[in-house]
């Protein structure tokens, strides 16, 4: 009944903003770190809203080997209390703190060209990230290996 006063209604309901988009920025320092391996230097980050909930960050990476990159991507849902980016024909704009509950990271290569070096590995994840419009920090820990001693993912930047 009420879908039907809404359709009856001359001016229809309000728009809204929308609950999905993309927020993209080059850091000012940036540092993916993996327990002794070299630490990695990032040069982008962007976060998609996929929904109100459900959000994904990708980190692009320069790799030891020249002209390769690494994209480390993060898949998570909003916690509790943290509200979703506005955002308004696909653009997203980071207004306030962010923070996302960690389900799954992945890891995908890619040679000077931007051809990908075989299919991304995926871990099912623990872990945070904490987002607001001056820093990034984020630690993810692969389930399956945490038992065995692996060390967490982390990423570190600053975005002013």
């Amino acid at each position: 009944m009420a879908v039907a006063a809404l359709l009856a209604s001359p001016a229809g309901p309000a728009p809204a903003a929308d609950a999905f988009g993309r927020w993209r920025t080059r850091p000012n320092s940036c540092v993916v770190e993996h327990g002794a391996a070299p630490r990695l230097r990032c040069q982008e980050l962007q976060l998609d809203q996929r929904s109100p909930e459900v959000l994904r960050l990708s980190v692009q990476a320069e790799a030891k080997e020249p002209g390769v990159l690494i994209r480390l991507t993060l898949v998570g849902a909003l916690a509790e209390g943290s509200e979703p980016m506005a955002c308004r024909n696909g653009s997203c704009s980071l207004k306030r703190g962010l923070s996302i509950s960690l389900v799954s990271f992945s890891l995908a290569r890619f040679d000077g060209r931007g051809l990908v070096q075989g299919l991304p590995r995926t871990w099912s994840a623990q872990g945070s990230c904490q987002i607001d419009p001056s820093e990034l920090r984020c630690e993810a820990l692969n389930v399956a290996l945490a038992e065995a001693g692996e060390p967490p993912w982390t990423i570190s930047a600053q975005l002013r």
